[in-house]
């Protein structure tokens, strides 16, 4: 597993490193907005002034492609830690995914908050059975990137 590991973290890097230049672009509104509405000359375009070509636009695709599915592989070791009842793995796996989703650039402020409230949803299951769940639910809810989530999880549960 530690092999494994070194491989992952290696692919991951330098799939990270290949699809950099396109990835600054895209986090560029100005540049962003700088791709003409018709589509005709926008790969020449970027060529030209971004030096960024189909190999970066592959690269940036695979790239996207191994986070999620490393995304998806941490969401099922979580779950498979809750369903074995194994309370202090799981909040290991809760805080490694908690810092993922924190420091991660997602495709869309949406897709960030959904994943958010995906954890606080599953961070239930282990604070109401981890001895020391009560005042970590308290401290999670209470950080400022979930105390606004958690505000409008209330509203809409007093609207139903």
């Amino acid at each position: 597993m530690v092999d494994r590991r070194v491989e992952v973290v290696a692919r991951l890097k330098a799939l990270e490193d290949a699809a950099a230049p396109l990835v600054t672009f895209l986090q560029n509104a100005n540049a962003v907005q700088e791709l003409r509405a018709d589509k005709q000359y926008n790969l020449q375009m970027l060529n030209d002034r971004y030096q960024i070509g189909p190999d970066q636009i592959e690269a940036l695709y695979q790239y996207a492609k191994f986070q999620f599915e490393s995304l998806s592989a941490l969401w099922g070791k979580l779950a498979a830690e809750i369903l074995m009842q194994n309370w202090d793995i799981a909040l290991e796996e809760l805080n490694r995914l908690k810092e993922i989703i924190d420091s991660k650039s997602f495709s869309s402020p949406l897709n960030q908050v959904q994943s958010r409230i995906w954890l606080m949803h599953w961070s239930l299951f282990i604070f109401f059975n981890h001895d020391n769940g009560r005042t970590q639910i308290i401290d999670l809810f209470n950080q400022d990137k979930y105390v606004t989530l958690t505000t409008k999880l209330k509203v809409s549960m007093f609207c139903y």
